[in-house]
């Protein structure tokens, strides 16, 4: 009882300093202290993928590890130039809950980085999971790959452009599956700061519908109703694209009670009620 308290306690501590100071970041810190309390799994941090300095990941292990396990690589959203894999502890934790070995990697932002570096990142990490994983109890023969907004973006470039993966030795068939939500896939950039993160020379080779051939892993596309930061037009327009060359796509979209931010905590258990994200996406990946 008094560790169900403390962390009610830490809630609404949470939520108040994210009404008063509009810290996100703070508002994210305080949210994962709490769920980290509740947790039963266990994490290895800043583990290097690559030589740069900030290619490091952070890998969730269950408890339960009496088979080998599926793995899940997170990409966090954060417009490309925010964001850390630090904040992202609690969507971990619902996904170790789930029986998977979680892996989140910090990539590179704007302005030190664009595009396509943040990809190229995330296909580093793919490597390292597919040379390392089995060391963790993971199968690295069951991959899936997953992101929220700018990480949805770069998820689905790499399972279709297949140029990311051959670069690095590997093939889009090494990912078993892909989840994005609210990805922006198809936009073009208007804002200045984005307009410099992808160049104006790369605003078809960013959409993700410029790289569809067919041999994409299967899809499922996540959007609500109530998300006024990307619009709808992405994952319609991609949905559409994989339908007519006969790829394996779906779609959950979720009502206008749920906005762009509220999606991401709803992939946890204690934020979920009748949506419930990451039990929507083990359910599409246990189908494959």
């Amino acid at each position: 009882m008094k560790k169900i308290l403390i962390i009610i306690s830490i809630l609404v501590l949470a939520l108040i300093t994210s009404l008063i100071i509009d810290s996100r970041s703070t508002a994210m810190f305080l949210i994962n202290t709490s769920v980290k309390i509740g947790s039963s799994s266990t994490a290895e941090n800043n583990i290097r993928y690559g030589n740069k300095e900030w290619q490091k990941l952070n890998l969730h292990i269950p408890t339960d590890q009496s088979s080998k396990l599926p793995v899940l690589v997170f990409v966090h959203g954060g417009g490309w130039h925010s964001g850390t894999k630090d904040q992202y502890y609690f969507v971990a934790e619902a996904f170790t809950r789930l029986g998977y070995l979680v892996v989140v990697p910090d990539y590179i932002k704007y302005p030190e980085g664009r595009f396509p570096a943040f990809v190229e990142d995330i296909s580093e990490t793919i490597v390292w999971v597919k040379n390392n994983i089995s060391q963790y109890n993971g199968d690295p023969a069951t991959i899936f790959l997953s992101g929220h907004s700018a990480g949805a973006h770069s998820g689905a470039l790499l399972v279709s452009n297949e140029q990311y993966l051959q670069n690095v030795g590997l093939d889009v068939r090494d990912i078993k599956g892909f989840a994005g939500v609210s990805g922006p896939y198809n936009f073009t950039p208007k804002w200045p700061q984005y307009i410099e993160t992808f160049g104006r020379e790369n605003f078809e080779t960013m959409k993700v519908n410029s790289h569809i051939n067919g041999n994409e892993p299967p899809m499922l596309l996540i959007h609500s109703q109530g998300d006024t930061a990307v619009h709808p037009f992405n994952y319609e327009t991609l949905t559409e694209k994989l339908k007519s060359v006969g790829n394996d796509v779906q779609n959950i979209i979720y009502g206008e009670e749920v906005d762009h931010i509220t999606i991401v905590l709803k992939m946890h258990p204690w934020f979920a009620n009748e949506v419930n994200v990451a039990k929507d996406i083990d359910t599409f990946f246990k189908s494959l």
